[in-house]
């Protein structure tokens, strides 16, 4: 003879009994529409000048920007015009060779005189870009602020189109920092299983260090970054987030002949770091339910998944393939 025992089980999904209202309080929904991001880099600043209204001197490893001692009438040179100009003693020109574009002669040792033709001078250096930001996301819109702060490199500067004979720029710093602070908007207009694809852009100042570029002498423009970060959502509040971007700079530097040289700092960066979002609901107390969901207790909604738990947030499960199962250059393509 079997007996059919009936016992009481706890739904953790049932409705909550005398309690229409189970949202969490206005701080926490205001809360939980912002991210934080942090995220370390590598990228390479190129600078760019246009001295094609300059006369310009190669000599002894050397190279000057040609400028008139008023006094004596003699041509002076001036060195170092990215960041801290200083003029040299009176060079003597009449020796020098002048520097013929059609014209493949010439030896390292020599000295020359440039005066027309394109002097454009490009080069760069290497950077280090650390940045932290605060985003307010709402749908798929995002409205934040942050700083970038940047190890820079020296700077080495060839004229374009010129033989190797011509001397070479290169500043007299090893390395300087670089402090951004701007606005950040963007949209998310794509998303890929567990991947989002965005577009943003960054817009502030930028700012120099003193002992490396006089505030006296040079003065910065304003500051754009324009990125397509892609973030992979490891869950709800975890994403890790790749981001490729280029930021366009510039400053002014003027020289002792009372003109101004602008000089572009375009950068191209690679970033790969976190965001987090603030979640809505706190975290099931509960250590043996396995909802993933969010879901209900009584009266409480919680949240079953954790911050840093690597899951699918698209059904609030555990990814649907195994880790063995990810191996291999397209490993994500892979279902189970």
């Amino acid at each position: 003879m079997q007996t059919q025992v009936l016992g009481q089980v706890f739904n953790p999904w049932g409705p909550p009994p005398n309690s229409a209202d189970i949202q969490p309080n206005l701080f926490r929904r205001v809360l939980s529409h912002f991210s934080a991001e942090v995220a370390i880099g590598y990228g390479n600043t190129r600078y760019r000048q246009n001295l094609d209204d300059y006369s310009l001197y190669s000599t002894n490893g050397n190279l000057y920007i040609l400028g008139s001692d008023s006094a004596y009438n003699l041509s002076v040179g001036i060195g170092n015009w990215l960041n801290k100009p200083f003029v040299t003693d009176t060079l003597n020109t009449s020796n020098a060779v002048f520097y013929d574009a059609n014209s493949n002669e010439g030896a390292p040792g020599s000295s020359y005189l440039i005066e027309s033709g394109e002097k454009r001078l490009r080069g760069g250096g290497h950077a280090v870009p650390v940045h932290v930001k605060l985003h307010f996301n709402y749908l798929r819109y995002r409205l934040g602020a942050g700083a970038t702060f940047e190890l820079n490199t020296t700077a080495k500067m060839s004229l374009k189109g010129f033989p190797d004979y011509i001397n070479s720029y290169e500043s007299d710093f090893n390395s300087f920092f670089t402090q951004k602070y701007y606005i950040t908007a963007g949209v998310r207009y794509w998303d890929w299983w567990n991947f989002s694809y965005y577009a943003d852009i960054e817009f502030g100042k930028f700012k120099l260090p003193e002992s490396t570029f006089p505030s006296s002498t040079v003065s910065e423009n304003s500051y754009w970054n324009f990125g397509f970060p892609v973030e992979k959502n490891l869950s709800k509040y975890f994403h890790l987030v790749m981001r490729p971007s280029i930021d366009l700079k510039s400053i002014n530097t003027q020289i002792p002949t009372g003109e101004t040289i602008k000089t572009n700092m375009w950068n191209v960066q690679f970033q790969v770091g976190i965001r987090v979002s603030f979640p809505l609901y706190r975290n099931c107390p509960i250590k043996n339910c396995e909802a993933q969901k969010e879901h209900i207790h009584v009266d409480k909604k919680f949240r079953g998944q954790p911050i840093h738990k690597i899951q699918n947030p698209k059904v609030g499960e555990n990814h649907p393939y195994l880790a063995t199962e990810k191996r291999g250059l397209f490993g994500f393509l892979k279902r189970k």
